[in-house]
């Protein structure tokens, strides 16, 4: 069961919809990757495919000094178990990350049949599943725009408990505080670790040049309730991580822990998009065991 131009069955989660057309546009050459799978390092085992895609600045025939072009890239996972069948949406603009299941944006795991191969004998012995994406791109103009830009920020997600017990929590927190009369709002970064809340407020109040008499109770109260709110908040977070931790059977953590992902470019050499070459997948797969 021989397969062809897999890459094309995968769904390049991420991807703006208007970008879908510029990735069209070139003949993109993944024929590495079908070999990896037919008669490669990736021949035995259940594999799992997904895309996304890295838009870069690329010199080409057609346009020496560059052109834009989001440049398609497939991730393939090796793993005894299948991944999560999640996805995270999280962008600049939200605060907050959002987990959902796959099925909430008409995604999931299929298998992947070659062409001409009867379905019902493939499944028998069905080793290959990639990502697709159901929502037809005729139907975008009936959805509502927050819920267009949730496909555009969308991520494979997957919780590794190793490399999660190793984070850090981020000290830094982002704050934007309203100060009565006191004009636009300030923003700024404080670290409740390093920074002394005393020397932070005399100097953000100088900075500002803002009466000290007036707004340093207030700013000193703002910074304290949101402090108090972060470490709260990250304190939920580690112990929905233990929870969830703790709710893995031992062969979900040795199958996380065996997991391997390997990335690959379009192999062209035109457009070459050799150089951009990279290991890192998502926030959550972290980086590729190798590139191809």
């Amino acid at each position: 069961m021989r397969v062809i131009d897999a890459w094309k069955e995968v769904y390049l989660a991420g991807t703006e919809w208007d970008q879908f057309s510029d990735v069209d546009r070139y003949p993109w050459d993944f024929g590495h990757l079908d070999d990896a799978i037919n008669e490669g390092i990736l021949k035995d085992g259940k594999i799992f495919l997904f895309g996304t895609t890295e838009p870069q600045l690329v010199q080409t025939k057609e346009h020496p000094s560059g052109t834009v072009i989001p440049i398609p890239v497939i991730i393939i996972v090796s793993s005894k178990l299948p991944p999560p069948s999640t996805v995270s949406i999280k962008s600049v603009q939200r605060v907050e990350e959002e987990i959902l299941p796959m099925s909430k944006m008409k995604m999931g795991w299929y298998p992947l049949v070659p062409p001409g191969v009867d379905p019902i004998r493939a499944a028998k012995s069905q080793r290959l599943y990639v990502l697709k994406c159901e929502q037809r791109r005729a139907g975008l103009k009936n959805l509502k725009i927050d819920r267009l830009k949730q496909y555009e920020y969308v991520l494979p997600y997957i919780f590794f408990p190793e490399k999660q017990e190793e984070e850090v929590p981020d000290t830094v927190i982002n704050m934007m505080v309203d100060l009565v009369d006191g004009g636009k709002p300030l923003v700024f970064e404080y670290d409740y670790e390093l920074d002394d809340i005393d020397e932070f407020v005399a100097e953000k109040l100088k900075e500002e040049d803002l009466d000290g008499d007036r707004y340093e109770a207030q700013l000193r109260d703002e910074i304290k309730k949101q402090v108090k709110a972060t470490k709260l908040k990250q304190k939920a977070e580690h112990e929905a991580m233990n929870k969830e931790i703790e709710n893995m059977s031992a062969e979900e953590k040795d199958s996380l822990r065996t997991l391997k992902a390997y990335k690959f470019y379009p192999q062209n050499e035109e457009p070459n998009v050799q150089e951009f070459k990279n290991t890192f997948i998502n926030r959550y797969y972290l980086h590729a065991e190798e590139v191809f």
